[in-house]
């Protein structure tokens, strides 16, 4: 993971081919979004928390994998536990009619970088979850998820087909605790998706 670590730091710190993007101009929050590799969509949001003694707290709340601000999810379980800093889960969406549930398995993990910057990130990696899919599912981004090879003893309906296997290549948060406040930097991309967590976003703010 510390691939994943060392580039979601990256992304959530660099501007480099990012462009403002904001559907609504009532929000106060910068969104951004670039194209990697020209087809594969990044996605970005930095927001502030006012008290700076509440940075223990949000690292925990990000932490927990029942916290789902960005996602237009169901529910998110851990499946694994490798160690305390480091879990597999598995996440679903909630259904949308007339469409197959979406769903996705990843690696997450927190890593205190200094004293007052933490890193939570989820990627996924080579998982065999036996969904029926042909499909070849390959992350983009970090390229080392490609090489964790490991099986899953997944629920009947994923190995039956009725839900739709998405794939995440990178999520994740950079949170600093400053003088005043905690910056909160979001990053997001996911197969398939685009503009994904900004679209839900922006209908709530």
């Amino acid at each position: 993971m510390n691939e994943a670590v060392e580039l979601l730091k990256y992304h959530a710190t660099s501007m480099d081919g990012y462009e403002f993007f904001n559907k609504n101009p009532n929000s106060s929050m910068p969104f951004y979004n670039k194209k990697h590799q020209s087809y594969i969509n990044i996605e970005k949001i930095h927001f502030k928390v006012d008290d700076p003694d509440d940075y223990n707290e949000v690292i925990n709340m990000l932490w927990d994998p029942d916290y789902a601000i960005f996602f237009n999810t169901d529910f998110v379980k851990i499946t694994r536990v490798y160690n305390p800093n480091l879990v597999m889960i598995q996440q679903r969406y909630k259904k949308k009619f007339g469409r197959r549930q979406r769903y996705f398995y990843a690696l997450a993990t927190k890593v205190e970088i200094s004293e007052n910057k933490t890193i939570v990130v989820m990627t996924s990696a080579n998982i065999n979850d036996h969904n029926p899919s042909n499909k070849k599912y390959k992350n983009e981004i970090v390229k080392s998820a490609n090489l964790f090879k490991t099986d899953i003893d997944s629920e009947e309906d994923i190995r039956k087909g009725k839900l739709k296997k998405t794939f995440v290549n990178l999520i994740g948060y950079l949170i600093e605790k400053k003088d005043r406040y905690i910056n909160i930097t979001y990053v997001d991309s996911i197969e398939g998706h685009s503009y994904g967590f900004l679209n839900v976003l922006l209908e709530k703010f």
